[in-house]
């Protein structure tokens, strides 16, 4: 309980931020909430210390960083526009925690502006934000967040069918991480409107394959593996070993999934009359929980492929709020959405590794830190 504190009290923070956004009418007391909402996320995450995982990984990198960025980019096996990044804000300071806070502001910056573009309650989005893979993107994946951010900002080309710009910032997320390469034939995917029955259809599939345990995913590796060589089939079979998921399948989880996939189809027809290009958040919504379900037998390949979706949560579970014609169903909702994130982010979040602390307080160096890791990440105190 211990360390899942500070993530549930910022959690709280902005559920008490959204109540009182409700609450008030005011134009100049909700431009207020929003700057609050975008200094907690600063303070809370630009200011962190050695947290959760990849900041193993992170903080060598920076250190192995040169002040030639051409360099840099030739010799570090990385995305080029993070180690430009990168060798840049080191240029300027040769502080990792200005790496840090500098990448925290860009995170904000996207995430600020996409919210403006399809939401009025800002600080429900953020809520929503950080329960559905938010408190991930914003301490572990710092190449993944800065590339989805810069991909979710581009939605409008997709409505206005301009594949032109679209593709050139999809190849620009992907100087930050490759994965947003995966984007550009969803151009051609995400804005239709398809069949809700098939829609149906394949999420009763995906159901099914997830509660019976039927390898889908493994079986299709077999096949191909014949066409790779020896060694790296190896690795895949090793690796598909090692990730293989053994966890219950009737979880609150998969319940919170199940749920969220009913409620998306029976209010298709007014969630696609929300705004123009809606569709594009309710297949993204439809895809994170169709390869969550089709994939679960590998956890962290499901993981990572279905965060790439995360953003049609952020979006949808709020246009629900919309869709309710009654309010006590409203209100219904809204403490499911409170409650689920409230045990989700102390699930997440109440291993040793996720011991919360701010620099502006509290200093620990990269080699106390690095010990605390070791000890508890091999202890599997993670899990």
């Amino acid at each position: 309980m211990v360390n899942a504190l500070p993530y549930l009290l910022l959690v709280l923070a902005y559920g008490l931020l959204y109540f009182y956004h409700q609450y008030t009418q005011s134009s100049i007391h909700r431009t207020y909430i929003k700057i609050v909402c975008v200094l907690i996320f600063v303070f809370f995450f630009g200011f962190r210390g050695f947290i959760n995982y990849d900041w193993v990984n992170y903080y060598p990198f920076f250190n192995s960083i040169t002040s030639n960025p051409l360099r840099n980019i030739e010799t570090i096996q990385m995305e080029p526009g993070f180690v430009l990044l990168a060798s840049v804000s080191k240029l300027i300071y040769p502080s990792y925690q200005l790496f840090v806070f500098v990448c925290t502001i860009i995170n904000i910056t996207l995430l600020t502006l996409f919210f403006n573009k399809y939401t009025e309650k800002t600080p429900l989005a953020f809520l929503i934000f950080l329960c559905m893979n938010g408190f991930q993107m914003s301490t572990d994946l710092m190449r993944n967040s800065i590339s989805i951010l810069i991909i979710i900002n581009t939605f409008n080309y997709i409505q206005e069918r301009r594949p032109i710009p679209y593709m050139f910032w999809c190849l620009f997320a992907a100087s930050f991480h490759s994965s947003s390469l995966f984007f550009i034939p969803l151009y051609f995917v995400l804005n239709r409107s398809y069949n809700r029955w098939v829609l149906i259809g394949i999420f009763v599939t995906a159901n099914i394959v997830y509660i019976l345990h039927i390898p889908i995913f493994r079986e299709i590796v077999s096949l191909l593996i014949g066409f790779v060589s020896p060694t790296t089939a190896q690795w895949i079979d090793t690796y598909l070993n090692f990730d293989a998921t053994t966890g219950s399948v009737l979880s609150i989880g998969y319940i919170e999934r199940l749920l969220t996939g009913v409620l998306m189809f029976c209010y298709l027809d007014k969630l696609r009359n929300i705004r123009k290009d809606n569709d594009i958040f309710i297949n993204s919504l439809f895809l994170f929980l169709c390869l969550f379900l089709f994939l679960s037998e590998f956890r962290t390949i499901s993981m990572r492929i279905s965060t790439l979706f995360s953003y049609g949560y952020w979006i949808i579970w709020i246009d629900l709020l919309d869709c309710f014609r009654y309010r006590n169903n409203r209100f219904l909702f809204i403490l499911f959405i409170v409650t689920y994130c409230l045990l989700k982010t102390y699930s997440n979040n109440k291993n040793k590794l996720s011991d919360y602390y701010n620099v502006l307080f509290e200093e620990k160096n990269y080699t106390e830190r690095l010990l605390h890791f070791r000890q508890y990440y091999y202890d599997g105190a993670e899990k």
